[in-house]
């Protein structure tokens, strides 16, 4: 019979319970339940207080001989205390050295003290000592989870973001929500010791807690409770519960952007790690705004401003990111749908008096696209106006039209001088007018697809449109610069 101390890379202790060290010391033994708030059992701690007494020996005739034989006990059970690791197994067996040992696998000494000498001996007869130890395993049972957990913690968030999409990338459609979940594990754990074996440090055994609990998508189904039993309702996070009638139906959607921060307190045996996820049905955001301008000119004008936001699709693991891969996946989409947008846009804010159809011409006035292959970002800008136009292969027109006696009102007159006459020449009517002119200019700006060849067949189709009825050719000039697509005509009619 005896209680012993095997410590960690130490001599074992024996306490006491033999003729060398007195007599079988008394012990007290009680546990505490370490729980999460949900009631769940994480761990038992057990302390176990061990006291008892030391018998002196020596010669009583020879001074000091029975007190140093108390200091040699002091300092035989006070090396237990000075190990490195005063951590190792405990064992407690009864008279006899019978079967059932309370014996403890992890024990860690925390304490030794001895009591003050009596005033009777003196401290010559009889030392008292008292041993602290804390255990979490009774035997090679671990009891809980099956990590040295001190306390484990785990959460899910959903939040709406600002960012839309659209089904489908129909812009027409009203926009659709997106949101972020995170996703946290933390949890703080101590040294693992396994008889007298050290194993893992404690932040060691938290950080493999936290691993187990995380996801690769919050529609994973967590089936475990966090000391890892089957005694748990499953919890899905992109349902915020256990399907998608108990808080918002995210059964269509997908994650993306999946991101990790993981944060360790070696010294205090903590881990944690935060994980999110970007929550759309598309791999992309998209957002537009329009805006309206009428010039002094009367020309109104619609401009389209849009970005997209690509949505990474790999794993948290993969280096590389897909966002712009997304992002260009929908640009051409986005472009072909800027024009109705314009369009309705102009129509809705557009009036007209008498009323006449109003629309905008198809043809862009200008155009911007940039990208951030780093981030994923695409940004645009198409603008439209409905200036009239003549041909459905240019950008912008100017045409301009002078008319030299129209109405036949301009009088021929013969000026005749005299000598003499002081108020000026005589002035005869001739009874009859010059003749009629009218002068077209035509300006284009062509489309770069329609920049090979000069336009004139179809200039001079737009200006004849405006010829006199039986009018003569009189001038006709042109200018050409294929580069820019700059087209000028100018002719001249007399009728």
């Amino acid at each position: 019979m005896a209680v012993t101390f095997n410590p960690v890379g130490g001599s074992s202790i024996t306490i006491g319970g033999t003729a060398a060290t007195g007599p079988f010391p008394k012990y007290s033994v009680s546990t505490e339940r370490v729980e999460a708030s949900d009631g769940t059992l994480i761990d038992m701690i057990y302390s176990i207080s061990v006291t008892g007494k030391v018998i002196a020996s020596g010669d009583m005739t020879t001074a000091g001989a029975r007190q140093d034989s108390l200091h040699a006990a002091m300092i035989a059970k006070l090396a237990a205390m000075e190990n490195e690791v005063p951590v190792g197994t405990l064992e407690i067996v009864a008279y006899g050295g019978l079967s059932n040992v309370l014996q403890f696998n992890d024990a860690t000494l925390t304490g030794i003290s001895f009591g003050e000498q009596d005033d009777d001996t003196a401290g010559t007869q009889v030392g008292d000592y008292t041993f602290e130890f804390t255990a979490h395993k009774r035997n090679s049972t671990k009891i809980g989870s099956e990590y040295t957990l001190a306390s484990a913690e785990e959460s899910w968030d959903i939040s709406e973001n600002a960012e839309r999409y659209y089904e489908s990338n129909t812009f027409t459609n009203l926009p659709s929500k997106t949101y972020t979940i995170t996703h946290t594990v933390s949890a703080v754990g101590y040294n693992k010791i396994t008889d007298t074996t050290f194993n893992d440090s404690g932040w060691a055994q938290a950080k493999d807690w936290v691993l187990s609990r995380l996801v690769t998508t919050p529609a994973t189904a967590i089936t475990q409770n966090v000391a890892g039993k089957e005694r748990f309702t499953d919890f899905q996070g992109i349902y915020m519960g256990e399907s998608s009638s108990d808080f918002i139906d995210l059964s269509t959607d997908s994650a993306y952007n999946h991101s990790r921060v993981a944060q360790s307190d070696l010294p205090g045996g903590s881990y944690s790690v935060t994980e999110t996820w970007y929550i759309s049905k598309l791999a992309v955001t998209h957002d537009f705004d329009m805006s309206l301008d009428t010039g002094e000119d009367g020309v109104t004008s619609v401009t389209v401003n849009g970005s997209i936001q690509g949505l990474n699709t790999k794993s948290f693991a993969t280096r590389s990111e897909d966002k712009i891969t997304q992002a260009e996946s929908v640009l051409d989409n986005c472009l072909t749908q800027a024009y109705g947008l314009a369009n309705s846009f102009y129509g809705a804010t557009v009036t007209s008096t008498p009323a006449c159809p109003l629309a905008l011409n198809t043809s862009e006035i200008s155009k911007s696209v940039s990208k951030n292959r780093s981030t994923g970002a695409i940004t645009y800008s198409l603008g439209y106006n409905d200036k009239e136009s003549t041909s459905a292969n240019t950008i912008t027109e100017s045409l301009q039209i002078t008319d030299d006696n129209e109405d036949h009102t301009n009088n021929i007159v013969a000026i005749i001088q005299i000598i003499g006459k002081a108020d000026g020449p005589i002035f005869q009517d001739m009874g009859t007018t010059s003749e009629r002119k009218r002068s077209i200019s035509l300006e284009w700006t062509m489309k770069i697809c329609d920049r090979g060849s000069k336009p004139s067949a179809a200039a001079l189709t737009a200006v004849s449109a405006y010829k006199p009825t039986g009018a003569y050719q009189m001038s006709k000039s042109e200018s050409w610069t294929p580069s820019t697509g700059g087209y000028s005509l100018s002719i001249e009619w007399a009728y």
